[in-house]
């Protein structure tokens, strides 16, 4: 299950002012399935409401799957709340199933006519996401900017669990993110072939699958990189933590890459990526470039923000940091799932006391 997804469920399932009544998801088939407990039944969307017993006060998207059903979940649910979680790639990607159109530019109009009819809330992680979604056209008065969503407390634990690594061995970075191209693993093996051939003496651990994973390895198969790399594979999000609780610093090169899709191009960037909170709030060092949200989080105590062109750049940004003890930045309090989803109720509450007739 997706993380976010999961958490929420977690938190909101016996919650006192705003149970959880169902989750409605598709099975492999396509169908669309309604989950309540235990409970797994594949329904229609016109059957919501007899299923559920009256109509919810929210109604939260956890990704734009549902866009193509918009108008008639808000035909089926008049009077809740409709709430959409975004990074804002999706939108700008604008994926349709169902609906024919070819040109790309119809369908991003085509998604934002959809969330302006429907929605009341667009809640997003950054002003980046924001300045982008509003100049696609989206409504400024939607947007709710929620920044955060990771297991503070156990990532915290397991950093002090880990202690300083012993004085003599190596800097250890660590880098969890899909092998795709926006998140630049082949530049990342490149910086740290020309780091070791500078004798700045550090490991890389890679943790993710993706497309471009089997490059990467070939990549990384020969000397001086074969000593130093270690691919971990896929992890799951407890096993990530772990990971990063044992590094000296997180570091992902992610930049804005045009990405073509049937009929056009969008800008592909990195919102506020996850494991880049989870080493904040752990307090661990950040290595990322100055691009996409970042530059809004990474301040110079928590991390290096770098200039993202060549390798040989990148290397004598970093070279200095590694030749001696990395900084230990304290951890960014807030960021934790329940100090998140608070926002959320916070947001649903002052809706609501505004709302005619409170």
């Amino acid at each position: 299950m997706e993380v976010h997804a999961g958490a929420f469920i977690d938190h909101f399932r016996e919650h006192p002012q705003w149970p959880l009544v169902g989750v409605v998801t598709r099975d492999a088939d396509g169908d669309d399935c309604l989950v309540q407990g235990d409970k797994r039944r594949t329904t229609g969307l016109g059957e919501l409401p007899a299923l559920l017993g009256a109509s919810p006060a929210v109604v939260f998207f956890n990704s734009g799957r549902w866009v193509e059903d918009l108008p008639q979940l808000r035909d089926i649910f008049p009077d809740a709340r409709f709430v959409y979680r975004t990074g804002g790639n999706e939108i700008l990607k604008a994926p349709l199933d169902r609906r024919h159109e070819e040109s790309h530019v119809a369908r991003q109009r085509w998604w934002v006519a959809q969330l302006n009819a429907t929605l009341d809330q667009l809640i997003t992680n950054s002003a980046y996401t924001e300045k982008r979604l509003e100049d696609l056209g989206l409504r400024q008065s939607l947007f709710a900017r929620c920044v955060g969503g990771v297991d503070a407390k156990e990532l915290v634990q397991a950093r002090q669990q880990a202690g300083p690594r012993p004085p003599g061995t190596r800097a250890r970075l660590f880098c969890a993110a899909r092998f795709v191209p926006y998140k630049n693993h082949l530049l990342l093996l490149d910086v740290f072939e020309r780091l070791a051939k500078q004798g700045v003496e550090a490991e890389l651990r890679l943790a993710g699958d993706g497309p471009l994973l089997d490059e990467a390895r070939r990549r990384a198969a020969v000397a001086p990189l074969a000593s130093r790399v270690t691919f971990l594979g896929r992890l799951s999000n407890d096993e990530v933590c772990r990971e990063l609780a044992h590094s000296d610093a997180l570091i992902q090169l992610s930049g804005e890459r045009i990405t073509p899709v049937p009929g056009g191009s969008y800008v592909h960037a990195e919102g506020m990526g996850r494991s880049i909170l989870e080493a904040l709030a752990c307090g661990v060092f950040v290595i990322a470039p100055r691009t996409g949200a970042l530059p809004e989080i990474l301040t110079p105590d928590r991390g290096l923000l770098l200039d993202l062109s060549t390798a040989r750049s990148i290397a004598e940004q970093v070279a200095p940091l590694l030749t001696g003890a990395l900084p230990a930045p304290v951890p960014v309090p807030g960021l934790g799932w329940p100090d998140y989803f608070r926002r959320y109720e916070r947001l649903w509450e002052e809706a609501d006391a505004a709302a005619p007739g409170h």
